[in-house]
């Protein structure tokens, strides 16, 4: 009688979003763009030792500027704006998504 052989469980290799999406990290700081069907727009995230981040974006587009998320950018200088997330993301990975999702809303509005 023949049987079946016991199931062994292949583990799929997990890559995170932010080295998925191409990002780039050199020591505690991120390089990459948040990327969306309608733009790809220059950011860089700052992860702080508390393992808190801080995610920054480059010119926001007047999309971005006319969405009710307006107000969570901070202006820094040189063109580069803080994003502040009412909801921690629990890993810059969630939060690069975060952003991403904010801005393909602005440019669906």
């Amino acid at each position: 009688m023949r049987g079946h052989a016991p199931a062994i469980p292949v583990e799929r290799r997990q890559i995170p979003y932010w080295q998925e999406r191409g990002w780039q990290l050199n020591g505690n700081i991120y390089d990459g763009n948040y990327q969306t069907p309608y733009v790809a727009l220059p950011g860089w995230i700052e992860q702080e030792r508390s393992g808190r981040a801080n995610f920054f974006l480059h010119n926001p587009p007047d999309e971005i500027r006319r969405h009710s998320h307006w107000t969570c950018f901070q202006h820094r200088g040189n063109g580069w704006y803080l994003i502040h997330m009412g909801k921690e993301p629990k890993d810059v990975s969630s939060g690069i998504l975060t952003i991403e999702r904010l801005i393909t809303e602005a440019y669906e509005k």
